[in-house]
């Protein structure tokens, strides 16, 4: 097996949307000598480019191809890997045309959000000539790698409950910019979409609840059963409110509450650590407090630790060269991820439309947002109170309960929930 070319080749599959976010980032790595971006492509590379002026891609030398297979087939030697942060259900076929012509590749989060095609996928993997990394954003923080080392060492004492609350508001035009935003199945695909909050937006921080959870020797923690309450209060297809319990088989209680429909003065995020002796809470870019069961407290500074895209990047490229033995996230470490999602959606017993009678209008009437979530995603992700078990919140309902078992169960639950939406 041959190593890259120093610094990387590297191809970037689409100019719009997150691929935008992906150039922006390799064009600042290049400029710092630790890649060379050769190549990209847009189905709409026409009206791209003007959009795309500062990138300087002509003056680059960044050759530019109508189609992913022009591109594929234009870069065989002159590249060392391809980035695909393309829309989910794209991504497994854009996969394996990657390595069915031996080009490494960098996928955006989710891999996909069906445990199916996931499996597929690591078929299509034992024939690539490099692993594939998976990028979810924040697992290659400094901060948190010396956090999770202290956590295994028993300082905090056993772990008993991983939580994540995320108030992430996005208004009516978040879920219209195209196609598949907000929906869980599309027209004629066999494969589930399962775009959420959970599963898209934030579902970086579901991983990082693998992680924290993960028992000694591995990278992420599996997931045995799952109870799930969702809702909807934007017209649409899927949920934009999740509540979801994943339980380990070590017994760890691993906690989502996360909404898109939620006051935009509400915004924001925290995972949260509920251990023996000590809680944590964690906030990505910020700060994270450590309280002792003693009294004792420590607040640890998370700003100044680089941005994560160009760590991804960074420890993509190591892993490349030959510097590391594997990429930070395998699609084989992805299965808990991908398991716990299709498990939220097979466990929830159906997706509660709310109408305008539990909810307020928020900016200009483009969010909604139910009455008490601002307190209830926080109080379900630390406290572990289910929403049901509040009588000032009269939408909720009753979660489901589903097992590892029931996958095979899962498509036709996510058909008829499909159906069953506006």
């Amino acid at each position: 097996m041959s190593l890259p070319s120093t610094p990387p080749r590297i191809a970037v599959t689409g100019l719009g949307g997150y691929a935008r976010h992906h150039h922006l980032t390799l064009q600042r790595l290049e400029r710092a000598g630790l890649c060379r971006v050769v190549a990209t492509c847009d189905p709409s590379l026409e009206k791209m480019l003007p959009q795309s002026a500062d990138l300087c891609l002509a003056a680059r030398g960044v050759q530019l191809f109508p189609t992913f297979e022009k591109m594929l087939d234009g870069i065989a030697r002159t590249a060392d890997a391809v980035t695909i942060p393309t829309p989910i259900h794209l991504h497994a076929p854009m996969h394996r045309k990657c390595v069915e012509r031996g080009s490494p590749v960098y996928l955006e989060k989710p891999p996909t959000l069906w445990w199916e095609e996931l499996e597929s996928m690591i078929e299509v993997e034992a024939r690539a000539s490099r692993a594939t990394e998976v990028g979810f954003n924040f697992i290659t923080e400094p901060a948190r790698h010396t956090l999770r080392a202290r956590l295994q060492a028993g300082e905090f004492g056993s772990l008993r409950a991983a939580a994540f609350w995320g108030r992430w508001p996005r208004p009516a035009a978040y879920f219209q910019r195209n196609y598949w935003a907000g929906k869980i199945l599309l027209p004629d695909s066999p494969v589930p979409l399962l775009d959420s909050c959970v599963g898209n937006a934030m579902g970086h921080y579901l991983q990082n609840l693998l992680h924290w959870a993960a028992p000694a020797g591995s990278a992420f923690a599996t997931i045995q059963e799952v109870r799930s309450s969702l809702y909807r209060a934007h017209v649409i297809q899927g949920t934009d409110t999740v509540f979801a319990e994943g339980r380990t088989p070590e017994g760890i209680a691993l906690r989502v509450g996360v909404t898109h429909a939620c006051p935009p003065e509400s915004e924001g995020h925290a995972e949260f650590l509920s251990c023996e002796n000590a809680q944590l809470r964690y906030v990505t870019g910020s700060n994270c407090l450590i309280e002792w069961t003693d009294g004792r407290r420590e607040t640890i500074d998370l700003a100044g630790q680089g941005d994560w895209q160009e760590r991804n990047f960074r420890r993509y490229f190591d892993y490349l060269a030959g510097r590391q033995a594997a990429p930070v996230v395998s699609l084989r470490e992805c299965r808990a991820f991908v398991a716990w999602n299709d498990l939220i959606f097979a466990a929830t017993p159906g997706i509660t439309t709310l109408g305008p009678d539990v909810f307020s209008f928020h900016a200009d009437g483009a969010i909604p947002a139910p009455f008490g979530i601002v307190a209830a995603v926080q109080d379900f992700a630390e406290k572990g109170r289910w929403p049901d078990e509040n009588p000032q919140l009269t939408w909720s309902k009753s979660p489901g309960r589903a097992h590892l078992a029931d996958l095979p169960l899962a498509l036709g639950i996510i058909r008829a929930l499909a159906q069953a939406s506006f």
